[in-house]
């Protein structure tokens, strides 16, 4: 028996990781990764710049706008000199005033016009403006009313909205160091108000006898158990969630080229179902091995250049190491594994075409999605009673268990779910065995299981 299930691991296993579309895909995350990151550089690099002129009696909407630019320019160089700290430069080879300032989105030229009239064909491309960029058609224009009152903001690109937030939050600055101004406060006297206001420090309370170890203050350490077990519980889906294609696409295959003649002849049901889990298992345990190297090395290099991120994974890893935490993960990835495993090659086994089992397979697609929903709910509110409660149904206990798992659930609550489970497990199993030979040995059809299931209802109304 173990060594048939063996040939099957084997033979399903290599047929996936010797086809070079499988270390393409395993390359695509990284390969996309750098792509992504590469284009995002190229994009903010090749931002075009844009013309606008304000058409005002006294500049001072004109000056507010570009003290505001200024100061968004100041605190970026001070983010790259942070960044830079934190990489080993040293702060002493970092000057901002020195630093060549950002390249420029938006530039301010004398108004061509006065009135919006005259400054149309400027704006819609038709006559260009000069400016340290060249000649360019006028991106946008601020019209002051003399009087004072509603500055009008005319462009011809509504799609573009930076330059109007912009100029909105300069001038709020602006009318509020004003009114300072004008009762004797320093302009930054909000800031100074706020810099003498009481902290809110968090503090969690702690067993008495783990008081006099670790303090009452709340630290990453303590956030990271929980930041754990939703990467667990998302990795379980992915993993659970890529193994379709795998079990679906390769049963069908077999079923159109009548494979399952030929190995029905040697192995039995049973043995062909656990050989393919297993193999599959392993297809997906070397995916995950592989991106998890990727994310590793990147973590290592990150955590050489800022000490910060070595903690982190340290604390990371200490909550990952837990027995609780990972004994826990462990049943519910093999369980919910072969729970979902069974139901995607029973569909298989049911199906002649990728669009029929498309269509069978839509509502367990359905299905898998709702413990996406439960994750984004765990983020904002872990205790959550609608988490709780979900974590009883045994199809959402493999992913709502982990999430549960950093507010020390009681121990009978964890035992009692992981049995319900593990006999829900094996009553799928059982269930997914025979429609598998119902699919591979008498050939039944997803619409003919269907009917059946019609009939049996239908029966069982008729002779009520």
């Amino acid at each position: 028996m173990l060594r048939n299930i063996y040939l099957i691991f084997r033979r399903d296993y290599l047929s996936y990781v010797r086809a070079w579309g499988f270390w393409l895909g395993l390359a695509s995350l990284p390969i996309f990764m750098l792509i992504g990151a590469g284009m995002a550089a190229a994009v903010a690099g090749a931002t075009p710049q844009r013309y606008y002129a304000v058409v005002e009696s006294d500049g001072r909407v004109s000056d507010a706008i570009r003290a505001k630019f200024d100061e968004a320019d100041a605190d970026q160089l001070k983010e790259a000199q942070r960044a830079l700290e934190a990489a080993g430069v040293e702060s002493s080879a970092i000057k901002i005033e020195d630093a060549e300032p950002p390249r420029a989105r938006f530039i301010e030229v004398p108004p061509p016009a006065r009135t919006i009239e005259a400054l149309t064909p400027y704006l819609m491309g038709e006559r260009l403006v000069s400016g340290p960029a060249g000649e360019k058609p006028l991106f946008a224009v601020f019209v002051v009313p003399p009087g004072g009152g509603d500055i009008e903001y005319w462009s011809e690109d509504v799609s573009v909205a930076d330059l109007r937030f912009t100029a909105e939050s300069a001038l709020k600055k602006s009318e509020r160091v004003k009114a300072l101004s004008a009762r004797g406060l320093p302009e930054n006297f909000l800031d100074i108000t706020d810099a003498s206001a009481p902290k809110v420090l968090e503090r969690r309370v702690r067993d008495p006898g783990a008081a006099a170890t670790q303090t009452a203050e709340v630290s990453l350490a303590d956030r990271m158990p929980r930041f754990v077990s939703m990467g667990l519980s998302y990795m379980l889906w992915l993993m659970i969630f890529s193994v379709v294609q795998y079990l679906l696409m390769g049963t069908i295959e077999e079923r159109g080229n009548k494979i399952f003649d030929a190995l029905l002849t040697s192995v039995r049901v049973p043995e062909l179902l656990t050989g393919k889990l297993l193999a599959v298992f392993g297809v997906t345990s070397t995916m995950m091995a592989v991106w998890g190297t990727f994310f590793v090395g990147a973590v290592v290099f990150a955590a050489s250049a800022e000490p910060k991120i070595a903690l982190a994974i340290g604390d990371m890893t200490r909550s990952l190491l837990d027995p609780k935490m990972i004994l826990t993960a462990i049943v519910c990835f093999v369980l919910g594994y072969v729970l979902y495993g069974s139901v995607f090659l029973a569909l298989g086994a049911l199906c002649d075409t990728i669009q029929e089992a498309q269509t069978v397979l839509s509502p367990i697609m359905i299905l898998l999605m709702l413990p996406m929903f439960a994750i984004i709910i765990a983020f904002n509110d872990p205790g959550s009673p609608v988490i709780e409660a979900a974590s009883w149904i045994p199809l959402f206990t493999p992913f709502l268990l982990i999430l549960r798992m950093p507010f020390d659930p009681p121990l009978w609550e964890i035992l009692t779910q992981i049995a319900l489970m593990g006999v829900t497990t094996i009553v799928i199993v059982w269930f997914a065995t025979k429609v598998y030979r119902a699919g591979a040995v008498d050939g039944a059809t997803a619409g003919s299981a269907m009917a059946g299931l019609k009939r049996m209802f239908g029966g069982k109304r008729k002779a009520a």
